[in-house]
Parts: C-alpha cells; structure tokens; sequence
C-alpha cells in the first residue's frame, strides 16, 4: 500500500508540473505602442507609476490608443494615456499544440519507469 501511495504521489506531481508549465507566458523585450498595434497580440503595459495592464491587444483609433479586454461576450476598450507608458511587452508565442502532445506522451513514459523501478512486483513484470 505504501508503494502505492508513493506512485500515486509522483503521478501527481508529475500532473501539478504540467499545469504549472502550461501556465506560464513570457514576454519580449519592450516594442513601441505603435509596433503592438499593429502586432495585435497580447501585451503588458507598465506605467510610471510601476502600475501593470494586460491587455489581449492594442488598437489605435481617431488618434488615440487602447487596449482591449476580453469580457464575456464581447471586447472593452480602455483608452490608454501615452505619457504614463513606461514599457509594453508584447507576448511571446507559447508552446505549440504538437509540443504538448510529446511532453504529455513522455512525462507518461517516465512516469511508468517511476512507477515500474518503485514497484515492479506489484504489477506482474
């Protein structure tokens, strides 16, 4: 029962892994607001009152920018003062889908080598 536990822990810890990776986001070295709007990706926006803002992208309209947010069901635009700018980061592209796939596929792999090198009797091999 012990054994079982042991590999139960490390499946877990194994799962809390992927989550936490699957969470991550990085952003690029600072780019010009004029650059993120016409990039339209997600960006940070730093004040100089060291105060941050994501936004899912940057748009420029009759003369002034904004950043837009998702809200449930439709986009909201938040006007955006250019003098308290201080850095907009753009996002990087994440992980693609196929890389996923193989770090799910082998993370399943070293878990049964785990699971196999703490226990092999209980399984029949």
């Amino acid at each position: 029962m012990k054994k079982a536990k042991k590999s139960l822990k490390s499946v877990a810890l194994f799962m809390a892994g992927l989550i936490l990776l699957q969470s991550c986001s990085t952003y690029k070295t600072p780019v010009t607001l004029q650059q993120a709007a016409q990039e339209e990706k997600a960006v940070k926006i730093v004040t100089i009152d060291d105060d941050t803002y994501k936004y899912k992208y940057i748009v420029y309209e009759d003369g002034q920018f904004y950043g837009v947010k998702d809200n449930p069901g439709e986009d909201v635009k938040f006007p955006i003062t250019v003098e308290e700018v201080e850095e907009v980061l753009m996002k990087n592209g994440g992980i693609p889908w196929w890389a996923w796939i193989l770090i799910v596929i082998g993370g399943f792999f070293v878990v049964l080598i785990t699971v196999y090198l703490i226990d092999d009797s209980a399984y029949g091999f």
